[in-house]
């Protein structure tokens, strides 16, 4: 007769640990890689036309599909100082959010009235200011909106 162990199993545990601490890292980097490819572009992309830089960097970047994203922002500076804002170049308060100290060069892409699905148009606003991230545990910015209406 075979004999049914019973208690605990650490040894069966540690494998699902080990798992779902992987996933979380796996899942902060992903969300931190959203972060830069939908804000971060440095150097700034030459468009010969300037006028369609959002119309073209928007598409570029996957954020007119499958709608219209309303408004993004682009952070035209090397990752490193933005990631900085999250510790040492940032005052952080409440949920992890966290003003820069210093100010960006933005560009600010927000959808025309005359767009429609499958034809997204956008108008650019450029900018010089301070922005506010959100701050993983890790502490890299990890928004899916970026914030740029903090005056110096």
């Amino acid at each position: 007769m075979a004999k049914v162990l019973r208690g605990p199993r650490p040894l069966l545990l540690l494998p699902l640990l080990l798992l779902a601490a992987g996933m979380a890292q796996l899942s902060q980097g992903a969300s931190y890689q959203d972060f830069v490819n939908k804000h971060i572009d440095f150097p700034k992309t030459s468009i010969p036309n300037g006028q369609h830089y959002c119309n073209i960097l928007m598409r570029r970047r996957g954020l007119t599909y499958p709608v219209c994203k309303y408004t993004n922002t682009f952070i035209h500076a090397p990752i490193s100082p933005v990631r900085a804002v999250c510790s040492n170049r940032g005052r952080c308060y409440g949920r992890n959010l966290c003003n820069s100290k210093a100010a960006f060069r933005l560009t600010t892409c927000r959808l025309s009235p005359s767009s429609r699905p499958g034809r997204c148009r956008y108008r650019a606003r450029v900018q010089i200011r301070r922005i506010q991230v959100r701050c993983n545990w890790w502490r890299l910015p990890n928004i899916a909106k970026l914030f740029s209406g903090i005056r110096e």
